[in-house]
């Protein structure tokens, strides 16, 4: 499948879930603390008494990696390239709760895709493995 029609795929994706969920912050961290409670109180330490905007930036950012891996996948291998290694290190954030949050958004926006529509369903897929790989690379 070409870039252009994935891309228009994408688009695709995100509207459809946009009109169904609205903002997706709350659904990918109910479904990620349901994965990861742990990692509730990481969120509340370095949310430091604002852990609702650190939830919607976090999601902000994944969502972001995931909009723009099509076509920037090295823009956003940077990014995680410095990223990963900095939560890991200075704030203590495990990398597997980096990309349980990846795989919490990627599933929040694939349970919004009919199950016929299968390209969709590839696409996500495809894209959830190329940016779950890009964080372990950046752990090494």
């Amino acid at each position: 499948m070409d870039i252009d029609k994935k891309t228009a795929l994408l688009e695709t994706s995100l509207e459809r879930a946009a009109d169904k969920l609205g903002d997706i912050t709350d659904p990918v961290m109910k479904r990620y603390y349901s994965l990861y409670p742990d990692a509730r109180a990481s969120f509340h330490e370095h949310g430091l008494g604002n852990t609702v905007k650190l939830e919607a930036d976090m999601v902000e950012s994944v969502l972001y990696a995931l909009m723009n891996w099509l076509e920037a996948p090295q823009e956003i291998r940077i990014i995680f390239g410095s990223t990963v290694p900095h939560h890991e290190e200075t704030l203590h954030v495990n990398s597997d709760w980096f990309r349980g949050l990846v795989d919490a958004a990627v599933y929040v926006i694939s349970e919004t895709i009919p199950d016929e529509q299968r390209d969709e369903h590839a696409l996500w897929k495809e894209i959830q493995t190329g940016v779950n790989g890009l964080i372990a690379e950046a752990r090494n």
